[in-house]
């Protein structure tokens, strides 16, 4: 009886010593290009960039003009606040991605980068409002 009592004693402590901790979340920071936004594809890719930066600033282009604003980050829930853009005159493709890149960026409430690498941008009631990948390095 005894050694029962040992044995499972001996047992829990090693499993308990092989816990594996679970890996931290994959860092949203940085250069994503813009690959959909309002489960539209993003189909001039060519300067859609959104920076997110360890500063809380945020920053990019979004097809049409360039942007910038700032962010909070609190686990996987996002706050981003009003965003300046610049103002050029641009074609109705880019003015219609422009539209819906800033419109997803409005109604932000949480981000979080996919195991496969791709950031996700979520309303608040789950629907995915932006896709990125991160720019090559």
């Amino acid at each position: 009886m005894k050694f029962t009592l040992f044995a499972g004693s001996t047992l829990a402590v090693l499993l308990t010593g092989c816990a594996v901790a679970p890996a931290p979340a994959p860092d949203i920071h940085g250069t994503w290009v813009i690959e959909q936004a309002r489960a539209e594809p993003i189909l001039d890719k060519r300067r859609a960039r959104l920076v997110l930066g360890r500063d809380g600033r945020l920053s990019g282009h979004n097809s049409c003009n360039a942007m910038s604003g700032s962010f909070t980050l609190e686990g996987d829930r996002i706050r981003i606040g009003p965003i300046a853009t610049t103002r050029m005159a641009c074609a109705e493709l880019q003015r219609e991605q422009e539209d819906r890149i800033l419109t997803a960026l409005e109604l932000a409430v949480t981000a979080r980068v996919r195991p496969d690498g791709l950031l996700e941008i979520r309303d608040a009631d789950g629907r995915g409002l932006l896709r990125a990948t991160r720019e090559p390095q």
